[in-house]
């Protein structure tokens, strides 16, 4: 209970830390949304240009208005919908390509937000502050702001996201139905640059950066849809908001990057482990897969073999066949032996009937196969038995019935062998 207390309770006693996660979650939520429809537009390299091309629009409006959330908002804003629009202008009337436009323009942009700041003589602004943040330094205005932020995007994901997914995956369907794909992204670079300036006293523009990015792409590891995409990536930026602060606490790490590299750590797990896409996961399903191919190759082998007594005599033919070692076929038999698929008869290694149906099953799908690739003239003929030799293992057994009545129930492949029935 004392260690509870001390690492989960103490932190949130102080009200500069419940300003800080308050203000911290409605950023992850925010990027998390955004940074979604972001990444699957292949758009990050805008998120980056209108992380810094905000700050002429932040200084202006300081200059007008004085430190008013308000102006600062509204500034940034205009600043982020005047870059789209030069990157798209400048897109579309030279041979120059996006991606180069977009550097040019948001170094521009960030260059003359460094010049005017520099003209502030009377007035000192911390760029390492705007760079980099300063979470723990929110104010009450601030943190209205960013939960108002959150708010407008998640109203106009809810209202939009028919045209929002449309437009993102298949942009002429969209338009074939009449939706406007110009007035959805001006929107979806709004919603952006908005995001953008609620993270600004939170993260800042370099960092928040990966958190339009690193959530969504965690999410996008660990599922295809975008429902769930939108679901979870809110929720790892919540988690890295939220562990990101405990952390710089607990060790006096810089906030800001905390946060971000919590949300790093988070992806690394999903690249190395995720069900579908981990690194990891792939490696041992891999090795599953090849253990399952020799186990197969093992048990047709055996099949033709079936004359060899001996076990050891057996083992050295498949491995000779297989141009593998002799430990690795007996340690395919045993495993057959415990799946009740061989067994020892009089010290001699045999087929079990549902090895032999399992051996017959192969046998019949490779010859199939070499049947349809020599009819359909797919392959040469000197090369179907290899090619039959490694689809034999991904066939099931469903696809084998739907091939043989396709052909129509040939009795014997192109070497003449028969094709054993069902």
């Amino acid at each position: 209970m004392d260690i509870f207390s001390k690492y989960l309770l103490e932190p949130v006693q102080y009200e500069f830390i419940q300003r800080a996660l308050v203000a911290s979650v409605t950023i992850g939520i925010s990027c998390g949304l955004i940074g979604t429809y972001i990444m699957l537009r292949r758009m990050s390299l805008i998120g980056d240009a209108l992380a810094h091309a905000v700050l002429p629009g932040v200084v202006v409006s300081f200059m007008v208005a004085g430190k008013s959330e308000i102006a600062l908002f509204i500034g940034a804003v205009v600043s982020g919908i005047i870059t789209v629009l030069l990157i798209g202008f400048v897109n579309r009337n030279s041979k120059i390509k996006e991606d180069t436009s977009i550097g040019i323009i948001f170094t521009g942009a960030f260059a003359l937000g460094i010049l005017l700041v520099s003209q502030l003589k009377q007035v000192h602004i911390d760029l390492s502050s705007y760079l980099f943040g300063d979470v723990l330094g929110v104010s009450t205005g601030d943190i209205t702001l960013s939960i108002i932020i959150m708010a407008v995007i998640i109203l106009c994901i809810l209202l939009f996201y028919k045209q929002l997914l449309l437009t993102s995956f298949d942009p002429t369907m969209a338009l074939t139905i009449g939706i406007s794909t110009t007035l959805v992204h001006y929107m979806l670079m709004t919603l952006l640059s908005m995001s953008i300036v609620a993270g600004l006293q939170s993260v800042g523009v370099i960092l928040i950066i990966a958190m339009l990015i690193t959530p969504p792409a965690t999410a996008y590891l660990l599922s295809n849809n975008l429902k769930k995409i939108l679901f979870l990536s809110p929720m790892f930026g919540t988690i890295s908001a939220v562990a990101g602060l405990y952390l710089s606490y607990h060790f006096n790490f810089a906030s800001g990057a905390s946060i971000v590299l919590v949300a790093v750590a988070l992806f690394l797990l999903a690249f190395l482990f995720s069900p579908k896409e981990g690194v990891v996961t792939k490696l041992f399903r891999r090795r599953a897969a090849t253990k399952l191919v020799l186990i197969e190759d093992v048990i047709k082998l055996s099949q033709r073999f079936a004359e060899e007594t001996d076990k050891t005599g057996l083992a050295d033919r498949i491995a000779n066949e297989l141009g593998i070692s002799n430990s690795r076929v007996e340690s395919a038999i045993k495993v057959l032996i415990s799946k009740g698929l061989m067994q020892k008869t009089n010290g001699s290694y045999l087929l079990t009937d549902e090895g032999r149906k399992y051996a017959t099953r192969l046998i019949r799908t490779h010859r199939l196969w070499e049947t349809y690739v020599t009819r359909e003239k797919v392959i040469d003929m000197e090369h179907i038995h290899p090619e039959a030799e490694k689809v034999e293992h991904v066939l099931t057994e469903d696809m084998v019935n739907e091939l043989d009545e396709e052909l129509g129930f040939p009795e014997k492949d192109p070497h003449g062998s028969e094709i054993p029935r069902k």
